[in-house]
């Protein structure tokens, strides 16, 4: 029975592996990108704490209705909202003035976003974001390589003989004589 639940555990462990790989091979490949939405602004399209794959676009590709990540004026961090309104900027061909808003808001962003490319949402997962934020702490990292080794170390372990089994040639791994 141990051997079935180690055989799964690995298993499970290594497919979390292959997603996670394959997720950083289609991203470099692509130009995808996650982004993880911390507020309410876009609800109930997309809640808080859910996560957006992005791909990045030009500017001049974005059309009113489309939901974007770009730097929000005077702020660190970007927003992610329902484009309004595209305005060509006087002087540069590629760049774009965004007007934005969130779906939960009334009242268009302040600001709007100058901006010559934008990360275009093409999905999004609810309440996925909220793991990929603590698995991005210092403790879930901890966790996570603590995790590994252990499976690891587990998986190489060698089994136990069943009692009375003598350990002799040709026994097999029940102890059994074959």
């Amino acid at each position: 029975m141990l051997h079935r639940v180690r055989a799964v555990v690995v298993a499970v462990a290594g497919i979390v592996g292959v997603l996670c790989v394959g997720w950083w091979a289609v991203a470099a490949t692509t130009g995808l990108s996650l982004v993880v939405v911390t507020t309410g602004s876009m609800s109930p399209t997309i809640p808080a704490g859910a996560v957006v794959v992005t791909e990045r676009v030009a500017a001049a590709d974005v059309r009113p209705g489309q939901v974007v990540t770009v730097p929000r004026p005077g702020s660190p961090l970007p927003v992610t909202h329902r484009v309004v309104a595209v305005d060509r900027v006087p002087g540069d061909a590629a760049a774009r003035s965004l007007t934005t808003r969130g779906d939960a808001n009334d009242t268009v962003d302040r600001d709007p976003s100058v901006v010559r490319e934008a990360r275009r949402t093409i999905a999004s997962a609810p309440a996925l974001g909220h793991v990929l934020q603590w698995s991005s702490t210092p403790a879930a990292r901890g966790l996570a390589v603590a995790t590994v080794g252990l499976l690891v170390v587990w998986s190489f372990w060698p089994a136990r003989r069943a009692a009375g089994g003598g350990g002799g040639v040709g026994d097999d791994e029940r102890g059994a004589r074959g």
